[in-house]
Order: C-alpha cells, then structure tokens, then sequence
C-alpha cells in the first residue's frame, strides 16, 4: 500500500479528510498509535481497556445509587443525580476523543537538525528547543513525545488511561472539568447513601439489602470523592501557576527552581 507523506497528515477540523497523492484521506494513514473514528472527526488512545472498565464501575455504580437509593428519597434526588451523571459523562467523552493537540510529523528529518537548535524565551529566559527523533520535528516549549501514543503532543499534561488519552492543550479543560463533576457526583451518592442510613437509624427502618448497598456505597464514592476532589485541588493549582503535571514532576535542580520547558518523563 502506498504511504502518504507524514508531514501531509492533517487531523484537525475539516483537514481531515484532505486527500494526499495516493488518494487516501489523512487519518487512513495517521503514524501513531491513536485510535481514530468518525472519519477522523475522533481520535483517542490506544488502549482502551481501562476507559471500558471506567465507564462499567461508574454505570454499575450509578445503577445501584438509582435502584435502591434515590427512589427511596425523593423524585428531586434521581433528577440532580442524572444531570450530574450527564455532566461528567458528556466531559468525560470530549477528554477521551478529542485531539490533545497531536503536531504533524515531518516525512524526513529537519535539514536544520545539524546546525544550532532553535530558541524560544520561557518565563523571560531564552531556551533551545529539543529535538524528536520520532517526529523529526523541534519541539515547542511545554511539548512531549508521549511514548504511549507515539505522537509529539503539544502543552502535554499526562497520558490518562482511565480517559484513553492524552490530556494535553486541546482537551485539559474537558479532563478538569470531568474531575470536577465525577467528585462532585460521588459527594452527592455519599451524602444521600448516608441520609438513607440515617432514616433507617432513626426510625423509618430500610431493608438490609438497601443498606448493605449504602454502606457500599458510601465506602466506595467516599473515598472516590475525597481523592478526586484532591486531584481536582491539585490541577486548579498548576492552572493558577501556569505549568503542567509534566512541568511539576520535572523541575530541574539546577536550574533555581524553574520549569523545565521541554521535560522528558513518562
């Protein structure tokens, strides 16, 4: 099969169905290992056993909450309860397939590879940008090669696998948001799971199996909840700084503090 050039490939927007020489549309031929659908218009990670596991924990879930929980309550419970679930399901689908913010490949190496590497001014400091062997392309300040997804991302935060993806400059504020709606659902299951408890405590006695299901319940979204709410915290604080998950776990010793533009981990 004919390969089109790699630095022909455009994914976004209506590129994506730009034809190259060999008449084959771009994403047909994409380079890394994302998955791709919707004739381009969606594109995810490669694996997604954990996003499937994700998405069976939080229906399952979410089924006992409305099956033994909610409609013992009040009918207000189960509507809150839906529009918080649609929220974070809806945040939870643009992290998952939408582009992070991929750059095209170069189809051969940079004829600037052998000269000095290009420069960028990072926090008022002048930084050369460090070059992909991958990608054969220089890589913009706060860019990664995620090794996962074999792709050069730009403003690269972390690969996520509960959302099959990387979560980078295009889709970080549909992963911020999905934390901060699926810790504000687990608080809402925890709290009604241990008004129901209370109920039964105090006099309107529930069934066993209904309070078995709220303790699980409470155990499970409690604990949940209070870690996300942490991890919501912690992301709400890069944004206030300005950095990324890759730029925090990445600050060089050497260099007073600063963030290193172009850090490597994984």
């Amino acid at each position: 099969m004919e390969e089109v050039g790699e630095d022909e490939l455009q994914l976004r927007g209506g590129g994506g169905d730009t034809k190259g020489e060999s008449g084959k549309r771009m994403w047909e031929v994409f380079p890394g290992k994302n998955l791709i659908c919707c004739r381009g218009r969606c594109i995810t990670g490669p694996d997604p056993s954990i996003f499937i596991f994700n998405l069976v924990l939080t229906f399952a879930a979410l089924g006992l909450f409305y099956a033994f929980i909610a409609i013992r309550l009040h009918p207000i419970v189960i509507v809150i309860g839906f529009i918080l679930h649609g929220i974070s399901f809806y945040f939870l689908l643009r992290a998952a397939f939408t582009d992070p913010g991929i750059l095209r490949r170069r189809k051969k190496p940079s004829s600037d590879e052998e000269g000095d590497p290009p420069t960028a001014i990072v926090n008022g400091k002048t930084v050369q940008l460090s070059y992909c062997h991958t990608c054969s392309i220089y890589r913009p300040p706060k860019c990664k090669h995620c090794r996962t997804c074999d792709n050069c991302v730009e403003e690269f935060d972390h690969h996520c696998p509960w959302v099959m993806n990387c979560v980078a400059k295009r889709n970080y504020r549909y992963f911020v948001g999905f934390v901060a709606s699926i810790s504000l659902l687990c608080i809402y299951v925890c709290a009604c799971s241990i008004a129901i408890v209370v109920i039964s405590v105090t006099g309107d006695q529930q069934p066993a199996g209904v309070i078995l299901c709220a303790i699980i319940l409470i155990l499970f979204t409690g604990c949940l909840g209070i870690t996300l709410c942490g991890f919501a915290c912690f992301h709400c604080g890069l944004i206030a700084q300005g950095i990324t998950t890759n730029e925090y776990v990445g600050i060089s010793p050497v260099s007073n503090g600063l963030y290193d533009p172009h850090c490597d981990l994984d």
